[in-house]
């Protein structure tokens, strides 16, 4: 499925090599045993992977089989214990049934305006400034965060899923056979543990604002996130990556009470790490600097 954010085997073995020009790409388990012990070189890194996609499986697997290379596979659970989660069913929606992104923010900011909840974002929206809001994210365009505002900041988890499942069922769409694509199954994270891939807790529902949420329902998602993927793997996971970057105190103490030794940022951005905070780069700046 082409759409925002996913590249093709090519592409991905295209970010392979020209990352090799000027670092090491280790094997997840060797970078892990080297960030644990404070002795990583400047130009070590590894690869990483959020969310439990089936085309990551299907896509990625192959191409670092081919470079000899394993992962970070970050996941959230609830989709591989059979049940589904809105977050991808919404991308692939806005993906397939649109022209191209434009076309879905037009028809989504028309929806939000014949809605209840028009005054309440046309408010909120008044303190929206797109060259403030995500500056750490520049692959995003001015209109792709007015989106996540609206989404995150202005209507929140429930207005959201009203506002996106009104415009899923006017385009008449069967869920079932929607979303029979979209994730991994539990034999699938199996294997990749059974290859030396390293799996990690990426929350069980991944709620895009997690830090939100009140500490109890955060320690909920990572607490269920824990015990599916230690009774699913029959090993407890040590790693994890924040979902949207979203986190604060209360999910580096939840973490931390896990037992989890090592977790990354969604970014770059300078900031005071610890080792629950690793930076990442996302493959779309990398993109851009290899068309450059």
């Amino acid at each position: 499925m082409k759409g925002q954010g996913a590249i093709s085997y090519n592409e991905l073995a295209q970010i392979i090599e020209h990352y090799q020009r000027e670092h090491h790409i280790l094997p997840a388990k060797e970078w892990f045993e080297k960030a644990s012990k404070g002795s990583l070189a400047k130009n070590e890194v590894c690869l990483t992977f959020d969310d439990a996609l089936l085309c990551q499986y299907e896509v990625a697997l192959p191409v670092l089989e081919a470079f000899d290379l394993t992962a970070f596979w970050f996941v959230y659970s609830s989709v591989i214990t059979g049940g589904t989660e809105n977050l991808e069913i919404y991308r692939k929606f806005r993906t397939v049934c649109f022209d191209n992104i434009d076309h879905f923010y037009q028809s989504f900011f028309r929806m939000v305006a014949s809605s209840q909840y028009n005054e309440t974002v046309e408010r909120s929206l008044k303190i929206f400034f797109a060259d403030q809001y995500l500056s750490q994210f520049p692959f995003y365009t001015e209109e792709d965060k007015r989106f996540r505002f609206v989404r995150d900041m202005a209507l929140g988890v429930k207005a959201y899923n009203e506002i996106l499942d009104l415009m899923i069922q006017d385009h008449k769409i069967d869920l079932q056979d929607f979303t029979n694509d979209l994730w991994m199954k539990d034999q699938h994270v199996v294997e990749l543990h059974s290859k030396d891939h390293l799996i990690g807790l990426h929350s069980h529902t991944h709620p895009t604002a997690l830090a939100s949420l009140a500490a109890e329902d955060q320690r909920s998602e990572y607490q269920t996130n824990y015990d599916t993927l230690t009774k699913l793997l029959c090993a407890a996971p040590v790693s994890m990556s924040h979902p949207c970057n979203s986190y604060n105190d209360d999910t580096i103490q939840i973490l931390n009470d896990l037992e989890i030794q090592l977790g990354f940022r969604s970014n770059m951005k300078e900031h005071p790490l610890t080792s629950l905070e690793f930076p990442r780069e996302d493959h779309a700046n990398i993109m851009e600097r290899i068309a450059a």
